[in-house]
């Protein structure tokens, strides 16, 4: 049976990565501080509680490897958002931004190569539309997103050797609950993101669980070190 490992697999964009790699039959470990909304779930889904924001354990995919053996596929979909413009940052707020968005990603994709090397696989990173432009007020957020392409592309050069790809994945406005909630309070931002979207529309977390999962399968096998938003257009520019 083929293995996945998703973090931050248990709600929001995540929780449509895990539901979209059991829908294929895969095993699937959620890896988060809690359980979310994967209860809701059926199929062969494990969660396992581990805190990335302590970003030098990966004792928990050498875990997950003993007990599963081979992990096909690594998403590391977990991140953290800041709405803050960059003299407002505060030391503490950047340091945890960059732990879980970027330290924590750098050294799961180190120790998934080191388990790998004899059996191949595949990474997939999530990074955003503010890894491809900036952002206004998200200095933070936007510094980890644009680190985690450059590690996409090291991986991919560095781990092909092993038969292991690497390639990430740049949601743009999706339509999820918090982000509902965000602009249902701000209508006018919302008309302005619309507008730029060549479609009119927010995506869904399903179109970014199907470029996942896209980028993990066979359908990709000559396709590594790419950045692929899903973001209906919206970097493209007007």
């Amino acid at each position: 049976m083929n293995v996945a490992v998703i973090t931050g697999g248990n709600k929001g964009l995540g929780l449509a990565q895990t539901r979209k790699f059991l829908s294929e039959g895969y095993r699937v470990h959620v890896v988060a501080r809690s359980e979310g909304d994967i209860s809701e779930l059926t199929g062969d889904v494990d969660f396992v509680k581990h805190d990335l924001s302590d970003w030098s354990d990966t004792e928990y995919l050498a875990g997950i490897h003993r007990k599963s053996g081979p992990i096909s596929v690594l998403v590391n979909n977990a991140g953290m958002h800041l709405k803050k413009p960059v003299w407002e940052v505060e030391p503490d707020e950047l340091d945890l931004r960059l732990d879980l968005n970027v330290k924590a990603v750098f050294a799961a994709c180190g120790r998934y190569v080191d388990l790998h090397r004899e059996t191949g696989g595949a990474i997939v990173n999530i990074s955003s539309m503010g890894g491809l432009l900036a952002l206004p007020a998200a200095a933070a957020y936007v510094t980890a997103k644009t680190a985690v392409i450059g590690l996409t592309r090291s991986v991919a050069v560095d781990a092909a050797v092993f038969a292991i790809r690497c390639n990430a994945v740049a949601p743009g406005f999706i339509d999820t609950d918090m982000t509902r909630a965000i602009l249902e309070k701000d209508p006018a931002r919302r008309a302005k993101i619309e507008g730029r979207i060549p479609g009119g529309t927010f995506g869904r977390p399903e179109d970014v669980a199907n470029a996942v999962y896209f980028l993990a399968s066979d359908q990709a096998a000559h396709v590594n070190g790419v950045v692929l938003p899903v973001d209906g257009g919206f970097s493209i520019g007007f």
